[in-house]
């Protein structure tokens, strides 16, 4: 096994994310793609982005009446898919998903743009806009006062606990490197894929 391989999945994870950190142009590197499923039973997918990670968790915040906090809330079982363009690899994570502590929403919370803040207080995220206007004149208003922002109750995130995370090393021969980790009991069992 390669020896940028570590035992466990979380420390390959971090290492992995440092060198697409060093190389990638991108604003958002920790950007990665959720996939949930759907309360009508279509899986529903969406870019969000990872904010921490604390070991063995993995961290994502929203609001809980947004379509994912619904459907995670009914479906704790979710996947995370990173694709890093620079160093041409891809992460699959399976894992189960679950309430992070009211301490740490707000911390999240806390350490979000301004505007992003103002967004998540005015906003019921994916709900029908009736007035798409007026919410564009408090969205301007709000961040014209600077009034302090505070963490709407809804506003939340998941800790999502792997159970099963696929690394590939892309190759232009299509000739990939894939290694899977599998959890059982207290252990990782780790494989080495076919292309």
């Amino acid at each position: 096994m390669d020896k940028q391989y570590y035992p466990e999945p979380i420390d390959t994870l971090t290492h992995w994310m440092h060198q697409q950190v060093v190389v990638t142009k991108s604003s958002y590197p920790s950007a990665c793609v959720l996939s949930t499923q759907g309360l009508d039973g279509f899986p529903n997918a969406r870019n969000v982005s990872l904010k921490s990670i604390e070991k063995p968790y993995l961290i994502i915040t929203g609001s809980t009446l947004s379509r994912k906090g619904k459907e995670i809330s009914t479906h704790p079982k979710v996947a995370l898919t990173f694709w890093w363009e620079e160093t041409k690899r891809q992460v699959r994570i399976q894992g189960i998903a679950s309430t992070i502590s009211e301490e740490d929403a707000h911390f999240f919370f806390n350490d979000r743009s301004y505007e992003s803040k103002v967004v998540s207080t005015i906003s019921k995220q994916g709900a029908v806009a009736n007035d798409l206007e007026l919410l564009r004149i408090r969205f301007r208003e709000s961040v014209k006062n600077q009034q302090p922002m505070h963490k709407p109750k809804h506003w939340s995130g998941w800790k999502i606990k792997p159970h099963r995370i696929e690394f590939l090393e892309f190759n232009t021969s299509r000739f990939h490197n894939r290694v899977l980790y599998t959890r059982s009991e207290e252990q990782w069992d780790i494989i080495q894929l076919q292309p």
